[in-house]
């Protein structure tokens, strides 16, 4: 079967109301941008597509473009995501009730394309057990129309096997898949050399083929078949049906938001000590330098590091190349990057001189398999038996992204955040529960917080001094804290 060519428009048009569409992408990594803002268009001037399912395990935006062309108001009936904390637009509307908002973690949202792909009812967890993923709690339905519209177990389902409480995250069909890719051939075998982290394109190509519907390839160019190297296509040509052709690569093929095309991203590693060189010229606040120094005072050689996006994705690179630890460890991000200099903001999940690149579904595994050694993660909102807030912050839906998943499996936990920062994050309790402590602990996981001046351990009675408090001054400030338990004042 050789795939069809067409024009953006062409394929928006062959979407049709109330089907389910899965999008491959993260932040603006991999996203068929033109398709999208083709499916907006149509939807603007005729009315249709409306009433869409959007599946995407990853956010996918940049507060312009990307997911939020879909966010109007009747394009969409439900969106299962995992975070729009660079998607404003779609995360008002889910705000507003103007679409059922599901929000599941991202990792089981990517791993749940390979049980939808082979068939299987679903994809059996341990994670999200305890959070507002639970069916105890929220079933994932993070507003009133969801609600209304679903039962709690209705996407998440708590079962006991083998006297062990798992969640299964139910399958669904998808109707029509869109993914990008660097380049096809005219058969429609489809190559991501150039494509700066490791995503769902394949899994989410065999799960809409095996569901009966369309898959739709943007791609910067096509070429004659037998220029692509076997070992080189990501999906295969019998999965595609639609090769859309960019006509702007600036525009709308962007090796990341900021970055037009850079070989550094894909290839180029570079020595130990010209990396480190690298991380000491970013710049960087020296006051989030300092927790970023914190928290690397906890990393052990041979660590294998997860950092996430904000303060752990600017600042513990950095840190470890400071501290002269940096090449006796293993940095990785969720997207299936691993080593180089991790890129922040809209570029988050990218990273300068990788020394490998997996699929983003893979990385999961790893990750909640128990192969992180320690994780770094902001912090939103801290309480004080140690739960943490992150998915929704002075009442507005940001989502969880990978944090449930990457944290449900890592061996210590360490939050980064400013203690002196104009919002408060110590509370008595928290809005939103994306990570409950307490859970961690019977786990037998380590949980700790550092700022520019102190760091925390959790404890089953709540937080307390952590050994490398040594200082009158730090130790006077801890005890003022509000969260801080009772016996680890006295």
């Amino acid at each position: 079967m050789n795939a069809k060519v067409v024009s953006a428009a062409s394929a928006a048009s062959m979407i049709s109301d109330g089907q389910t569409v899965g999008l491959d992408g993260f932040t603006m990594m991999g996203v068929a941008d033109e398709v999208y803002g083709a499916v907006q268009d149509s939807f603007v001037r005729t009315g249709s597509p409306r009433a869409l399912t959007v599946f995407h395990p990853a956010g996918q935006a940049n507060r312009a473009v990307g997911l939020e062309r879909f966010a109007e108001p009747g394009l969409m009936r439900r969106v299962i995501g995992s975070h729009w904390g660079l998607a404003p637009r779609m995360g008002t509307l889910i705000n507003d009730d103007g679409v059922e908002g599901v929000c599941l973690p991202q990792g089981q949202l990517s791993n749940l394309l390979s049980a939808i792909a082979a068939g299987r009812p679903g994809n059996l967890s341990r994670v999200g057990i305890g959070t507002f993923v639970d069916p105890a709690l929220e079933g994932g339905r993070v507003n009133a129309s969801a609600q209304a519209a679903t039962t709690s177990t209705e996407f998440v389902e708590r079962l006991n096997i083998d006297g062990s409480d798992v969640l299964l995250y139910k399958s669904f069909p998808i109707d029509v898949a869109i993914f990008r890719a660097t380049r096809a051939d005219a058969s429609g075998n489809a190559s991501q050399m150039d494509e700066a982290s490791g995503l769902d394109a394949l899994a989410l190509a065999q799960a809409t083929r095996n569901s009966g519907g369309i898959v739709i390839c943007q791609v910067k160019e096509v070429v004659p078949d037998g220029q692509i190297p076997a070992r080189e296509v990501t999906v295969p040509a019998n999965l595609v049906d639609y090769i859309v052709v960019t006509t702007d690569k600036k525009e709308y093929h962007r090796q990341s938001d900021t970055i037009d095309l850079d070989s550094g991203l894909t290839s180029g590693v570079i020595s130990a000590e010209a990396l480190a060189k690298a991380l000491e010229a970013k710049p960087i606040d020296p006051g989030r330098l300092a927790i970023g120094l914190r928290g690397a005072g906890l990393v052990r050689a041979g660590d294998v590091i997860n950092v996430g996006t904000g303060i752990p994705g600017d600042t513990v690179g950095p840190a470890l190349a400071e501290l002269g630890t940096l090449s006796g460890v293993t940095m990785s991000i969720e997207s299936g990057v691993y080593g180089g200099v991790p890129m922040g903001g809209t570029d988050f999940g990218a990273s300068l001189h990788p020394t490998a690149i997996v699929s983003h579904s893979s990385q999961f595994d790893f990750y909640t398999g128990g192969g992180v050694d320690i994780a770094f993660m902001g912090v939103g909102q801290v309480s004080p038996e140690g739960n943490v807030n992150v998915s929704k912050l002075g009442g507005r839906l940001i989502g969880c992204g990978g944090f449930i998943d990457i944290l449900s499996g890592a061996r210590r936990i360490c939050f980064l955040m400013s203690g002196r920062g104009r919002h408060p994050k110590f509370v008595d309790a928290v809005d939103h529960l994306t990570f409950n402590g307490q859970e961690a602990l019977l786990n037998g996981q380590e949980v700790y917080l550092a700022t520019e001046d102190f760091t925390l351990q959790l404890t089953v009675d709540g937080w307390a001094v952590h050994s490398s408090e040594d200082s009158d001054e730090a130790r006077s400030m801890i005890a003022a804290l509000p969260i801080l338990n009772q016996s680890a004042r006295r």
